[in-house]
């Protein structure tokens, strides 16, 4: 007799599964709400029980939804509200491990229904869209109608709930027999990561923390700020600083610190990382060892010595703004730093060392001239045009971006139902805004002397100059004093 392959999954705890799927009237969280909900509750591999039920919202569900659903407003009329299954449905999820495609959506959706109704709501989550990624790298889309085509699954009803749980169902046994029973334990225990949290940390304060983006604090039990992070899954990185048997050894140094803990919600990267960055120059935590305050930064410029050949000097700055990156070539936290970065560039290119500053001497041939490492621009045995264009091919990956708009920005972000608006100037983040009267405000106290700050600088270029599609940038001349919507 075979053995049952659900055998190793019950051995290592993974043998109380339930399957689920929704439909809602849209998808944002806390506007659209659910009308239909489908479960399939297996233990040790047998179906135990299948659970359906249309549920009736209070808005009514659009059109385009009923197009895709096959769910219309007549279908739903007599069905119960989800506070009439509440109870009964609470009972069928217990103690169970929640599965689902894209299982933020469904896990999200139901999450909020208890809580408007004041209950907690709180399981073990598996997604499947994360699972067939981890096991099946090779395949670049794994939407349910993608596995339904790749597994030869069944599928009776198409975008409704019990017809997509039940094909959810299907590629978990599909995967057991294809990947193994090894192969499919280690990718859902790196989903259902076991959380130690520290001792002196109340429980309590996790239950309201949200999987969205934001920046969190750390407190130890003096109330002072011991770590500043940021994420765009919040509630999930946080508690990845107490997953048992992986936590760094910096992780455990602050468990044992920890005492309080809070977060700010943000509307997404952009604004988490530069809110970051921000609160770990003002607080400068014990454990933050990136992002310190800076006080001075280095970087290089060019200029012509009278034969014509173009040459290097180190400059350092307290305060850097917008034009000084015209000619600027890197911008470094040390003066050590710069060093080691041009003796990079001069050896991968052959650039004389006395004329990029490396050498001190004021005439003569560099010393890796007579190693012949040098073209002898120092000695004019190559002409200042070509030694000139290969110095500036040289230094391009560390030319500074210059400003590219005539004016200042307002950047849009979009998270969900959340809003912010980022007003930014010159390289420059002079704040955010979740609301049109801070908006007003920020755009009516504009500061005139504006300092680049290195990290920001960083952050700006990465998200600004290749915008993501949540990111929608404005320029501000066209707004005039006041954001249009």
């Amino acid at each position: 007799m075979l053995d049952n392959p659900f055998t190793k999954l019950t051995e290592a705890g993974l043998d109380n599964w339930v399957f689920v799927d929704i439909e809602t009237t849209g998808g944002k969280l806390h506007v659209d709400e659910i009308t239909e909900i489908a479960l399939i509750h297996v233990c040790e591999g047998e179906v135990v029980e299948r659970f359906q039920t249309l549920l009736k919202p209070s808005r009514s569900i659009p059109p385009w939804i009923t197009e895709f659903t096959g769910i219309s407003n007549a279908m739903v009329v007599d069905a119960p509200r989800f506070a009439d299954i509440a109870d009964s449905l609470a009972a069928k999820l217990h103690n169970k491990i929640f599965v689902a495609h894209n299982a933020r959506f469904d896990y999200g959706f139901i999450n909020a229904a208890f809580k408007r109704l004041g209950l907690d709501f709180k399981l073990p989550v598996l997604c499947t869209v994360k699972l067939s990624r981890a096991l099946y790298p090779e395949h670049k889309r794994h939407g349910l109608d993608q596995l339904i085509a790749r597994f030869d699954l069944d599928c009776e009803q198409r975008h409704r709930a019990m017809g997509d749980a039940e094909v959810v169902w299907q590629f978990l046994q599909k995967a057991l027999h294809h990947k193994g029973a090894d192969a499919l334990i280690a990718q859902c225990k790196t989903q259902l990561k076991t959380y130690s949290l520290p001792a002196n940390l109340d429980p309590a304060v996790m239950q309201d923390c949200p999987d969205t983006p934001g920046v969190y604090r750390f407190y130890n039990q003096y109330g002072s700020v011991i770590y500043v992070g940021k994420s765009v899954t919040l509630r999930t990185r946080i508690l990845s600083h107490f997953t048992q048997g992986q936590a760094l050894a910096k992780d455990l140094q602050i468990a044992q610190e920890l005492y309080h803990l809070d977060w700010i919600e943000c509307a997404g990267d952009l604004g988490a990382q530069l809110l970051e960055s921000k609160l770990v120059k003002e607080l400068s935590p014990k454990y933050n060892r990136q992002l310190k305050k800076l006080t001075r930064l280095w970087r290089f410029q060019v200029f012509q010595d009278k034969q014509g050949y173009d040459n290097l000097k180190l400059v350092s700055t307290e305060k850097l703004c917008a034009a000084d990156l015209e000619d600027s070539y890197g911008l470094y936290r040390s003066k050590a730093q710069a060093i080691k970065a041009l003796e990079k560039r001069v050896a991968e290119h052959n650039l004389c060392q006395r004329l990029t500053g490396l050498e001190s001497k004021a005439s003569g041939a560099c010393f890796p001239y007579q190693l012949k490492r040098c073209k002898g621009p120092c000695i004019g045995e190559e002409s200042p045009l070509a030694y000139n264009l290969r110095l500036a091919s040289a230094l391009l990956p560390l030319k500074q971006q210059v400003w590219p708009w005539p004016g200042a920005l307002l950047v849009k972000e979009t998270h969900g139902e959340r809003e912010q608006w980022h007003l930014i100037d010159q390289w420059c983040w002079i704040g955010s805004a979740s609301d049109q009267s801070a908006l007003d405000d920020l755009l009516e106290n504009r500061p005139s002397n504006l300092q680049i700050e290195l990290d920001s600088y960083k952050i700006l270029c990465k998200f600004l100059l290749k915008p993501a599609k949540a990111l929608e940038i404005i320029q501000l001349g066209a707004c005039r004093t006041k954001a249009s919507r």
